[in-house]
């Protein structure tokens, strides 16, 4: 599930409980509620832990969005209290994502990444999780490995094999599946012409980036978009149909 949302709180007091784990991060004021006994005024900078089951009680001015996701799993780190304050690289993140989740654009996998940095989770390394937030960030950059490396503190060498250990596949093949993940939304929510979406996600060349995609998933971006879109988006050659 791992689905990341925007919500907005009644003033007065609700109780419920789910069967799934759920996170609340207050982003623009602070959040009332009770979890498993203990109360807390959660202010922005912090993130609410609710296990499955649990039951919790808020109340927030019903002006204020808060990020929530609710999930199947959550990476043990996470279970250990349920209030945690956001580190740095958390606290960017979210900055990062905040405005995708605005404009309804959150790309694939978002949620998942997102856990994986909030938890240090699912046996991924402090240091490889700064790679993975800082590739998803830039996606629209040439991010060669040295980059990299460098944002793991390791040689070229030493993080190659670190990457293919925790991720079971190299750099250069995750990034690549991650800017298609990043084009087929941008495809699918926006209309962009198909040469800014090839730039959006760090091709140089429209034609390249056509070619890798077609490979991929079997399909131009036009005709992808055309089944996964809506009628009326930019073409493959990013005019209008019938202009």
């Amino acid at each position: 599930m791992e689905s990341l949302s925007l919500r907005r709180y009644s003033a007065q007091t609700t109780s419920h409980r789910h069967d799934h784990a759920q996170l609340v991060l207050p982003l623009d004021g602070p959040l009332e509620i009770e979890v498993a006994g203990a109360a807390r005024r959660l202010q922005p900078g912090w993130v609410c832990v609710i296990a499955p089951g649990e039951r919790h009680d808020f109340s927030a001015d019903p002006a204020l969005p808060f990020l929530t996701q609710d999930a199947h799993w959550l990476p043990p780190a996470l279970l250990e209290c349920s209030f945690q304050p956001l580190n740095g690289d958390q606290r960017r993140y979210l900055a990062f994502m905040r405005p995708l989740l605005e404009r309804g654009q959150a790309p694939l996998g978002m949620g998942e990444l997102w856990l994986r940095l909030l938890g240090q989770g699912r046996g991924i390394s402090p240091r490889l999780n700064r790679v993975l937030v800082h590739m998803d960030a830039h996606l629209d950059q040439p991010l060669p490995t040295a980059e990299l490396a460098a944002k793991a503190c390791l040689g070229i060498s030493r993080f190659n094999q670190l990457f293919v250990s925790e991720m079971g596949t190299s750099p250069a093949l995750y990034l690549q599946r991650r800017r298609l993940e990043r084009a087929q939304d941008l495809l699918r929510l926006t209309d962009l012409a198909i040469g800014e979406v090839a730039a959006r996600v760090g091709y140089q060349s429209q034609a390249a980036f056509s070619q890798r995609f077609i490979k991929v998933l079997g399909q131009t971006p036009s005709a992808w978009r055309r089944l996964h879109g809506g009628a009326g988006l930019p073409s493959e050659s990013g005019e209008q149909p019938g202009a």
